[in-house]
């Protein structure tokens, strides 16, 4: 298999070279001398004249045509001059027939409307959930790529808490959540660093500290007017879409005034709360006679995203490492409210010249407030440990552009000037740990059985949960600031062409420049409180030192105490209780009884964070360097340049073919450990900045062919190759070397790869549409990538010396004398592979009679595969008898391995169902959404890979429209009020254990919209 595709590819290249240059010879003859007009107008709904976008408007007998953009507007040049027909059509709409006469140099507008079809002729007024699901379909036929379309309409129509929400309607997609709501977007497998994401091809930044992936939850899909996600990208795209990309779209302002408010409260029952909300309004119009277009938006939300989790530790030696028991058992709630808000304003100006301008400044933020109460009941060992982790966090999203669509010259001209910047920081992020103690010394779990594989919620009844003893036991404050700035200049120029009636197409060329400035800062200070940190003096920003002053504080009491007793130098846990303490019952079955208080933890922290002995020598709370090692500031350039040609052969055949050239040029700082950083319980060592640089050049060429063989049929063929570069933290200059004290002086080494390739990926697509007005459309898709170079990361793997770190061609070596866990990045040696197929059919009732024409259905399903090789390592256990009459004893060697997995992130089957009715004022919805279990981490010893558990939600969305500018909206999220699972695989032996149970619950909204 691997042996011809590389045949292919070499033919395909061979063939690429030879049509290319013919194609582009033929343009230099399209000026032919014939008499040529044009055609304009607008296609709308002949009911409620709203404009309809993927309208297919085409001249008979030639191979002359287009469809029509977000506004229902569309342009046809160099029709040739003389008697015409005209024919317009519209999945779901009748189709219609003009005959006119053009005159040379003539411009005709012909505005048309379009009747939607029925089962007797009468009438039809197509419901709001209809035309949603119209419009979608319209505007994936029109596409000359493979494409999948969120309207504007079915956006409004879904109870989608964001964004991401709604692309995980689309087939092909699958969601990774945080919080109970999709925050990622994996696409055919791939998860969203291989994606790109848009807004009106401006792309937005990465909001990962690490990663390039987009957290696309802080965006509220309310200021939208469609999503397009393309599947196969053409040379006029960014390369860097191996998954695909995704176009977050806003349009121009229409002719008529529009104004629609939103405000709905909503019921959490996780915390049994009404007190979500979620206010949204949007409004735009036009101004001097249709020139000026003004739109402005704004969302704010506030979502209760709490959850319960349980979690379960194993040990996974039992019998020689063949089988497990239960050791530990987890307990976790997080009290979270989420706030999300928006604001944009878009300003269009209608140029001379039929083209537009358009300003864009959009805003998206999203604040976390949350705070994760744990309790730890371990089997063997006398403590039962209460973690208390008070988080903010904060993700911004700007995008600004400039964006104009002229014609002058003769050419088409597009052209963008943007800057976007996103940040995502942690205002506040303090931990706190406290030790209960065994009451009878004699262990915390004493009497428990130590063969317990299930069950585990019998851990609490043998723990004293005697909390009135513990104490604090160590405490960290943490500090990151990620951002991430980009300015793009971009142009593309469009020229049309006919060789003849029947052959014509365009040729495009352009090219772009994008500049990028990304910054990460993670800091970490810690207090071993268990050793004695606590301190009785502070420092002042002035250097003095003073006692510290806890009068009227919560710790007033504690502080008489210590005067009393100098000794006494750490609180317990019921100083940081209120009165009347609050309890949670976890998943039904735990109780976690009390819970801290958020007032006293915080207090504590302001307290104490500056204190120190009486010299000054001591501080209570120490810097730990090993926080630093993915500290970066980082310039990435990308300068591209294309050219693209696109024939049309009568009205049944396109083919796109061209080339894009990417050079990118990037200069890496960041920090490292000159010597090997120890020490406890704090790790002490020094670090020094270092920087590097690393370019590439990649030649991308792109064949796509679509076929219409009839009417009702069209076959999308597509063979391109993209890219995909690595996360930001892979390619530092990075070197860190410590022992972990909290790990039993676990030595660590951590590497950077400044000789990281970009991976590069082969993608072949074969798609197939049957459509009509009553079958809707019916996609059946099938694909298949190589990628080669393909980017990993070597995450804690047991090895010794440097005979791994050699094999990577890396110019490092290790410090540890003995054996140690290594992370680095590297590229696969050999190519991996992803491959699958989708089905997806969309199709409205409204030709049936009776009151079948009110159903509206939708559903996709995928399938996808994936191998990809990872290097992991393999421990030998050998007994050896030493002949002093003990036995063998066992002995334990280290061995490199390769091995060939599935891709990370990448469920095998995926997909949605969702059916509407609408009738009278009354329109309802209920969709599902499944994805099968996946792997979201590998271990290089194939006895620890993560796994996600299998995921099925169901949600409904409910409106009544009261008249015509007032409607009643309610929509209920997560209808069954599932638990969420993940799952332990040991591939050696061949068990999976669950590792962890959540639960976020059902959350309800109710509220009005108007609109004007």
């Amino acid at each position: 298999m691997k042996l011809i595709l590389i045949i292919n590819q070499q033919r395909f290249m061979r063939s690429f070279k030879r049509i290319l240059p013919t194609a582009l010879v033929l343009v230099f003859f399209t000026n032919l001398l014939f008499a040529q007009g044009s055609l304009r107008g607008v296609v709308t709904d002949q009911f409620d004249d709203e404009p309809l976008y993927g309208a297919s408007i085409f001249i008979v007998g030639t191979s002359l045509g287009t469809s029509t953009d977000f506004n229902g507007q569309y342009r046809v040049r160099r029709v040739p001059a003389g008697e015409i027909q005209i024919r317009f059509s519209y999945i779901g709409y009748e189709t219609q027939t003009i005959d006119t006469t053009i005159a040379d140099g003539e411009t005709i507008e012909l505005n048309v409307a379009l009747r939607a079809s029925s089962i007797e002729g009468d009438e039809v007024n197509i419901t709001a959930q209809a035309a949603g699901q119209v419009a979608a379909i319209n505007q994936q036929r029109a596409s000359n790529t493979i494409i999948n379309v969120v309207s504007e309409d079915k956006i409004q129509e879904l109870p989608d808490a964001n964004a991401a929400e709604s692309i995980g309607r689309l087939p092909g997609v699958s969601l990774s959540r945080s919080g109970g709501e999709a925050n990622k977007v994996i696409l055919r497998g791939l998860s969203d660093k291989y994606l790109n994401v848009t807004i009106d091809g401006v792309k937005l930044p990465a909001t990962d500290a690490l990663g390039r992936g987009l957290d696309l939850s802080a965006i509220s899909q309310n200021s939208l007017s469609g999503i397009e996600l393309y599947k196969a990208v053409t040379p006029d795209k960014d390369a860097d879409a191996i998954a695909g990309s995704i176009n977050l779209v806003t349009r121009k302002a229409p002719k008529e005034r529009e104004l629609r408010v939103t405000a709905k409260g909503g019921y959490n029952y996780i915390m049994n709360s009404f007190g979500q909300y979620d206010l949204s309004a949007k409004y735009s119009d036009r101004f001097y006679d249709n020139l000026l277009g003004v739109q402005a938006h704004g969302n704010l939300e506030n979502k209760i995203r709490s959850n319960e989790r349980i979690l379960v530790g194993y040990n996974t030696e039992v019998d020689n490492h063949t089988s497990y028991a239960i050791n530990n058992l987890d307990l976790e709630f997080i009290d979270e409210n989420r706030l999300r808000n928006g604001l944009g304003v878009i300003l269009d100006v209608n140029t001379p010249d039929e083209g537009n301008v358009k300003l864009s400044s959009m805003y998206s933020s999203t604040t976390r407030d949350y705070l994760t109460h744990e309790r730890n009941y371990p089997r063997t060992t006398a403590s039962v440990t209460y973690t208390y982790r008070d988080r903010e966090q904060q993700i911004d999203v700007l995008s600004n552009s400039l964006i104009g669509k002229n014609y002058l010259l003769g050419l088409e001209t597009d052209w963008v000037v943007s800057y976007s910047r996103s940040e995502a920081y942690y205002p506040y992020d303090f931990e706190a740990t406290f030790f209960e103690p065994s009451v009878e010394g004699s262990g915390m779990m004493a009497g428990m059985p130590g063969d317990l594989k299930t069950n585990p919620e019998i851990f609490t009844e043998y723990a004293f949960n005697n909390f009135q003893t513990a104490a604090i036991d160590d405490a960290y404050y943490r500090t990151q600031d990620n951002s991430d700035a980009e300015f793009t200049a971009k142009i593309d120029l469009l020229k049309e062409y006919s060789i003849s009636n029947a052959i014509s197409g365009e040729i495009k060329t352009g090219g772009k420049f994008s500049s990028k400035d990304r910054q990460n800062e993670h800091t970490r200070t810690y207090s071993p409180y268990r050793l004695g940190a606590w301190q009785p003096y502070e420092m002042l920003p002035d250097g003095s030192i003073v006692d510290k002053d806890f009068s009227g504080t919560y710790f007033e009491d504690f502080y008489q105490i210590y005067l009393q007793n100098p000794s006494y130098g750490q609180p317990s846990f019921r100083n940081f209780l209120a009165g009347n303490p609050e309890s949670k019952i976890i998943l039904d079955n735990f109780n976690m009884n009390p819970l801290i208080d958020r007032d006293k933890m915080r207090q504590w922290y302001e307290l104490n964070r500056y204190g120190t002995n009486q010299s000054g020598t001591t501080p209570e709370y120490y810097n730990d360097p090993t926080a630093t090692a993915n500290n970066y500031d980082i310039t990435e350039s990308v300068t591209a340049g294309y050219l693209m040609n696109t024939i049309n052969f009568g009205q049944s055949v396109t083919a796109v073919m061209g080339a894009r050239i990417e050079h990118e040029s990037h200069d890496y700082i960041n920090t490292y450990s000159p010597r090997q950083i120890g020490g406890f319980p704090v790790p002490v060592g020094s670090t020094r900045d270092t920087s590097s640089t690393y370019s590439e050049t990649i030649i991308l060429p792109n064949l796509h062919v679509n076929i219409e063989p009839t009417n009702f049929l069209n076959i999308r063929l597509a063979a391109y190759r993209a890219l995909a570069r690595p996360d930001f933290n892979m390619r530092l200059l990075s070197y860190f070397a410590w022992r972990d004290s909290h790990t039993g002086g676990e030595r660590i080494l951590v590497l950077g790869n400044p000789k990281l390739k970009t991976a590069k990926a082969w993608n072949y697509e074969v798609n197939t549409s049957l459509y009509g007005n009553k079958i809707g459309l019916f996609s059946v898709s099938a694909f298949y990538k190589q990628i080669d170079d393909m980017y990993h990361m070597l995450n804690g793997i047991r090895t010794s010396g440097d005979t791994l770190i050699s094999s990577l061609n890396l110019d490092w070596s290790s410090p540890h004398s003995a054996s140690y866990e290594l992370t680095v990045p590297y590229n696969s040696p050999d190519p991996s592979y992803v491959w699958g197929f989708e089905i997806d059919h969309q199709i409205n009732f409204i030709w049936a009679p009776g009151l079948l024409s009110n159903i509206v259905l939708s559903y996709n399903a995928s399938l996808v595969y994936s191998e990809t090789s990872l290097i992991g390592s393999r421990t030998d256990t050998t007994f050896i008898d030493h002949d002093d009459g003990l036995g063998p004893r066992p002995s334990y060697s280290i061995r490199q391995i390769s091995t060939t997995q599935k891709l990370e992130n990448q469920p095998d089957m995926f997909g949605n169902v969702s059916l509407g009715y609408d009738i009278g004022g009354f329109s309802g919805r209920i969709s599902l959404f499944h994805q099968s279990e996946y792997y979201r981490s590998y271990s290089p010893d194939e006895r620890s890979d993560q796994i996600v558990g299998a995921y099925s939600r169901v949600d409904l969305a409910l409106k009544y429209r009261i008249t015509d500018y007032l409607m009643v909206v309610s929509n209920v999220n997560n209808l069954t009020n599932i638990k969420e699972t993940n799952l332990r695989h040991n591939q050696i032996n061949g068990y999976k254990i669950p590792t962890a149970t959540e639960r976020y619950g059902l959350t309800f909204d109710f509220g009005i919209q108007l609109e004007l």
